[in-house]
């Protein structure tokens, strides 16, 4: 686990659902079968593989403390999660993302996500406006070239797993893999 804020500086934080392991490699062998038909500059590191609850940015010292304080108190129950297919967002003719889809436990992991929310709101943390839906980014930054076709996308294969925590990290700019844990809260 890493530290803290070091020298009252800003860190930049979220919170998510890590991925495990050998889920991590599976995907990331699927994703070097497939990068040559997925023309995208910016791959995730397979370490990087994670599942957004919330995005923090900019966060202070006194924030953070408030915010440890504020996600013990989030209750919830383990979660069976699984890939379910590929997606993009963006125009389908210039997609900006590439992600899988995640499916088993969605509805509670949606009110996980809810939870987290209102509990960052006593830290002054303030929600997206967009939906929550939940995805792991595989890649950014369409290169051009041929469409993305459905069969590959659909081709991902249904990797399932249990989450028996979420946790706050770090983001590293440039660095690869570019988030650190910096905290774990069980489920």
């Amino acid at each position: 686990m890493g530290q803290g804020n070091v020298n009252g500086q800003k860190q930049r934080l979220f919170i998510a659902i890590p991925v495990p392991e050998p889920i991590a490699k599976l995907l990331a062998d699927w994703t070097l079968v497939h990068k040559e038909k997925l023309p995208f500059r910016k791959w995730t590191h397979p370490r990087d593989y994670h599942i957004t609850l919330q995005f923090l940015g900019d966060t202070t010292a006194a924030q953070h403390e408030m915010l440890l304080y504020s996600l013990r108190e989030v209750k919830g129950n383990p979660l069976t999660l699984a890939l379910n297919g590929a997606g993009t967002f963006g125009k389908p003719e210039s997609p900006r993302v590439l992600w899988a889809a995640v499916g088993g436990d969605v509805e509670p992991l949606t009110a996980l996500q809810a939870e987290v929310v209102k509990a960052t709101r006593t830290a002054n943390f303030e929600p997206e406006e967009r939906t929550f839906r939940p995805h792991l980014t595989l890649a950014k930054g369409f290169a051009g070239g041929l469409l993305l076709s459905n069969e590959t996308l659909s081709s991902i294969p249904s990797f399932e797993w249990e989450a028996d925590r979420f946790v706050l990290m770090r983001t590293h700019m440039n660095a690869s893999p570019m988030y650190e844990v910096i905290s774990d809260f069980p489920l």
